[in-house]
């Protein structure tokens, strides 16, 4: 199961990236048009167009776009490339943020796009939601895809509500976005599924302050009198509203708090949301079917469902954590290295360098003790969260290999899982 990073995700919904998708907007900056169907004889005058966006050494391939311009939304859908292959059940839905300088479909002095956040500050929700509510879908509907991450940034943060909707882990950035747009149901799911909603924010953003004065708790829902918060926001000092200016782990991609650099949201936390979306999906199916009576296939594709989820996601949740355990061994050994060298022997005046040393260690303060005692014991411990990984990995291989096997004796239930995977 392949886990977005948030450096990720924030790249994809950066310049030239999703916003790339207007072909005038490409054109006004010099970029590439981002399509998921390249003209393969373009004439000399085209515009250059391309189906792949890579993000450090990952590469994605672009697996649908759509440009509106009655409402100025631009959005764009990616799979992962895995062993040399797109990983179609791990598409990522991306909404660009607004685009002040568009000439298209211009509302006035304004251009549409900046009209439709306008709008959407007067009324909770931005005319852009409903054809990111389209989009998404259709991409849903497709049986050659799943949909397992939406992203938004600023005006695209209405896939928020997108995600509630249709019980999907959703991170986005810099919010405009007014909690009282979702439903009674689409607040509850959020409520009872936090970990799969990320809203990161910044506490004094000099651009959402036009929204909601940087206090959403205030503009919650108008119907509900509950009138709670969901626990989605992940605050940061700063009153920056530009998305490239986020910090990043650089080992493990999640975005980090900007003083002691440590991620406000583990990878593991992403892998347990993954699994969240999957047994949210697995417990409408079986409710559906539970209303007519579950035949004895329909409990194997089940039982097969749920030890599916189970393995996939204790496989990708350990992987992550055994990375991110290894980043953080690398980074205490440059710490205990780095407060080693700052003692100095050959301070004190009375004695030599020598003789110092040769008091610490008579005390059992010597380098093998603190640093490589230090490095040794941290290393063993990654060493087996390694193995923990490894062993999750074989498995989840081994149960989907048992799964397959089954399929492959009986081909008219093979047809019933894929149709029944696809309603999953």
């Amino acid at each position: 199961m392949y886990t977005y990073t948030d450096k990720e995700l924030n790249s994809l919904n950066q310049y030239p990236n999703v916003y790339s998708v207007d072909p005038d907007y490409a054109k006004r900056n010099g970029y590439s048009v981002i399509t998921s169907s390249p003209n393969p004889n373009p004439s000399p005058n085209d515009l250059k167009e391309t189906d792949k966006i890579k993000i450090g050494e990952q590469e994605f391939q672009v697996v649908a776009t759509k440009n509106d311009e009655e409402t100025g939304f631009q959005g764009l859908a990616v799979a992962p490339i895995v062993n040399g292959q797109p990983d179609y059940k791990n598409v990522a839905v991306i909404a660009a943020g607004t685009d002040p300088d568009s000439p298209v479909n211009k509302q006035g002095p304004f251009s549409r796009d900046f009209y439709s956040a306008i709008i959407a500050r007067q009324t909770y929700l931005s005319p852009q939601y409903k054809v990111a509510d389209q989009f998404v879908k259709e991409i849903m509907d497709d049986p050659r895809y799943e949909v397992s991450q939406l992203s938004g940034y600023s005006q695209g943060s209405y896939m928020l509500k997108v995600g509630a909707k249709y019980h999907i882990p959703t991170t986005t950035f810099n919010a405009w976005f007014k909690y009282g747009a979702l439903t009674l149901e689409e607040k509850a799911f959020i409520e009872s599924n936090p970990s799969m909603f990320i809203d990161y924010r910044r506490k004094n953003d000099d651009v959402v302050i036009g929204n909601d004065f940087n206090h959403p708790e205030w503009y919650d829902s108008p119907i509900d009198i509950t009138n709670s918060m969901p626990s989605t926001i992940h605050w940061i000092d700063g009153s920056s509203h530009k998305i490239e200016e986020w910090e990043f782990d650089p080992v493990t991609g999640q975005l980090v708090d900007g003083k002691g650099g440590k991620p406000l949201v583990s990878g593991v936390y992403k892998a347990y949301a993954n699994s969240l979306r999957g047994f949210s999906h697995y417990k409408e199916l079986k409710q559906k079917w539970s209303a007519k009576g579950i035949s004895g296939t329909e409990q194997i594709y089940l039982d097969a469902a749920q030890g599916q989820i189970l393995s996939s996601s204790m496989a990708s949740a350990a992987q992550i954590g055994a990375d991110e355990v290894t980043a953080l061994t690398q980074e205490a050994n440059e710490e205990i290295e780095a407060l080693w060298s700052k003692i100095d022997f050959s301070s004190y005046t009375e004695l030599s360098a020598e003789e110092v040393e040769g008091i610490f260690a008579s005390q059992g303060v010597t380098r093998e003790q603190y640093v490589d005692g230090f490095k040794a014991e941290i290393a063993h411990a990654a060493a087996q969260m390694t193995d923990s990984a490894a062993a999750f990995a074989r498995l989840d291989h081994q149960l989907q290999a048992a799964i397959e096997k089954v399929l492959a004796t009986d081909a008219q239930l093979a047809g019933e899982f894929q149709q029944w995977k696809a309603k999953m």
